[in-house]
């Protein structure tokens, strides 16, 4: 059965029970457009979008691109920070949250350029006999909790008449605005050239860029896909867990599936400790999740032996991961009952979404390779530090060139001539800032970050994730990150942060010496997991990076070394007994 214009009754969206058909879909579209250009929005506007993974979400972007807008898509933690730099910088006047959200920013409001606060509650689409679900918030880790704090949320919203000079309305009365309208809406032709959307990346490095996509770039990413054989088909459910926000859950999430005519399933709580739970309840065939999410899920252990037996395709995209991850992730999809390996994608989001996609690699051979180009859209090369070709096998500097690629970043013309050229064959080229190896099938795997590296005594420059990919799966580390700390200008240590896995029973003191002595690494520090990014939902890296206290190094059969690192480049070290050192351990 293929998808056509005559499918409109067929499911797009499944909200906990609430259906809504691709023929709505339009209907409910139509209806946001309308009740937005009731209240002013137009042609080049820019609407802040704060949300969860929603039916209001998806419909918003539609309707935003309907009406000709720009849809800036930001995070609720980016509005709590800096709220200036993601509204009045980007000309937006009108913002639409979900309640759980506005505490966060409120007290920005009334000092900004901000007239209109759209408010939306995960109720709102839910069935009758669900409204009030996320009242209970007590099986969400302790950060989910402080979020949706429902006395916090109450006090917010019972004081919003002191915020003088804007106006809070409920989204779903502009719904019925616009349910209700007569007023017209553009009908085309559309200017394909026009900026769509900004979105914004993780920030890793520093303050998030804001990325410009135009009209063209989305189109681009779907017509690139039309005659590939995904596997999908009409109606298949696809789990949605990545928020709009991102890049990646508006391309590969939904609209993806959705010019499948699979049925999107929206969980807005992004809670990577109940993710197995979901996905099994969820009864999905598909989903894209972080890798944090599917490791958190390993450690967990099995819900069932049939609990996944119809999911079809497990995946993951924009972090490399250990072989010994992703075998620990193929033994738990199998004990769970899914004989559909985990797949894993790659390419940076500046690029669209689409440098690189994998889909069933081979049985023998798939361990992280990240796909084949999409010939003859995507090309890819990889060169080394001075700018010639490596060969394949070899790591090079990945470059990569698609439609889908983003424009720019917004006002930042240095940052956009770093991330982009056009070389003399009038090629533009994308500087993803990944190392990456071509196979002999012509896929390739994405390594680590270019800058997770450190330059060594000898002038050598030295990959970290080569330590990281020697992981001994049968060993008792269920992942771990390596970090290089510099420790005089000539110096690094290069230590191993570690999670054990849940079935270690032996002594940590004696596995430092162990660790350092198999991977040839420094010190070790252990975790009972790590800290996940706030705004990503993907592990902190940054947080890891500048994690300078807790190591342990060894010493002597008795004792071991208490290492301390700095910012600026020094490190001291205490002798203590293995004994003490046990005691200050997670």
């Amino acid at each position: 059965m293929s998808f056509n214009q005559f499918n409109l009754d067929g499911p797009a969206v499944d909200y906990f029970g609430t259906v809504v058909t691709y023929g709505e879909m339009v209907q409910i579209r139509n209806a946001y457009a309308r009740g937005l250009k009731v209240l002013g929005v137009g042609e080049g506007d820019v609407v802040t979008l704060c949300l969860p993974v929603c039916i209001e979400n998806l419909m918003l972007l539609f309707a935003c691109n309907k009406l000709g807008a720009i849809s800036n898509n930001v995070n609720f933690l980016f509005l709590k920070h800096d709220f200036a730099r993601y509204t009045r910088d980007k000309k937006s006047k009108i913002i639409i949250t979900l309640d759980a959200f506005l505490p966060y920013f409120v007290d920005h409001l009334q000092y900004s350029n901000i007239t209109d606060v759209l408010i939306v509650s995960l109720d709102d689409f839910l069935p009758d006999d669900k409204k009030g679900m996320f009242l209970d918030t007590s099986g969400m880790p302790k950060k989910m909790r402080e979020v949706f704090d429902v006395k916090q949320i109450t006090e917010c919203m019972m004081n919003l008449d002191k915020v003088k000079g804007v106006n809070f309305m409920r989204l779903h009365d502009i719904l019925n605005v616009g349910m209700n309208s007569v007023v017209s809406l553009p009908s085309g032709p559309v200017d394909m050239n026009r900026d769509i959307s900004y979105y914004y990346t993780s920030g890793t490095t520093g303050a998030p860029k804001c990325v410009v996509y135009k009209e063209h770039s989305v189109n681009a990413y779907l017509e690139m896909h039309a005659g590939l054989d995904t596997k999908d088909y009409v109606g298949q459910r696809c789990l949605q867990v990545i928020p709009l926000t991102h890049m990646t859950g508006e391309r590969v999430c939904a609209y993806q599936p959705l010019a499948r005519g699979g049925c999107l399933v929206p969980r807005p709580i992004y809670n990577k400790d109940s993710f197995g739970k979901d996905l099994v309840e969820s009864d999905c065939e598909y989903v894209v999740a972080a890798a944090s999410f599917y490791l958190a899920a390993v450690k967990q252990g099995v819900i069932g032996p049939d609990a996944l037996a119809k999911l079809r395709r497990p995946g993951s995209g924009g972090e490399p991961m250990t072989k010994s991850g992703v075998r620990q992730v193929d033994e738990w999809l199998r004990a769970n009952g899914c004989n559909i390996r985990y797949s894993l994608g790659g390419g940076a989001s500046e690029e669209g979404g689409a440098t690189l996609v994998t889909y069933f690699m081979n049985e023998e051979t798939k361990t992280n390779e990240t796909g084949m180009p999409l010939e003859p859209f995507i090309k890819i090369k990889l060169e080394d530090e001075n700018g010639n070709p490596v060969s394949q096998g070899q790591k090079g500097f990945m470059f990569a060139s698609s439609p889908a690629a983003a424009d720019r970043y917004l006002d930042d013309e240095e940052a956009t001539a770093a991330r982009w050229y056009v070389d003399e064959d009038g090629i533009r080229w994308g500087v993803t800032g990944d190392i990456a190896v071509e196979n002999p099938d012509g896929s390739y795997n994405i390594l680590g970050r270019a800058s997770d590296s450190y330059v060594n005594e000898d002038g050598e420059r030295i990959f970290l994730f080569d330590i990281e990919y020697s992981l001994d799966p049968d060993g008792p580390i269920h992942q771990w990150e390596i970090t290089a700390f510099k420790v005089d200008e000539s110096k690094h240590n290069v230590v191993a942060q570690v999670v054990l896995k849940n079935s270690f029973d032996g002594d940590k003191a004696d596995l430092v010496s162990r660790i350092c002595e198999e991977y040839g690494v420094d010190a070790v520090k252990y975790y009972e997991e790590f800290e996940l990014g706030e705004v990503t939902g993907k592990r902190d890296y940054l947080l890891l990076l500048h994690d300078y206290e807790g190591y342990f190094a060894p010493c002597d059969e008795n004792h071991l070394y208490k290492v301390t690192y700095s910012e600026n480049g020094t490190m001291t070290r205490t002798k203590i007994t293995k004994d003490e050192a046990k005691k200050q351990m997670v």
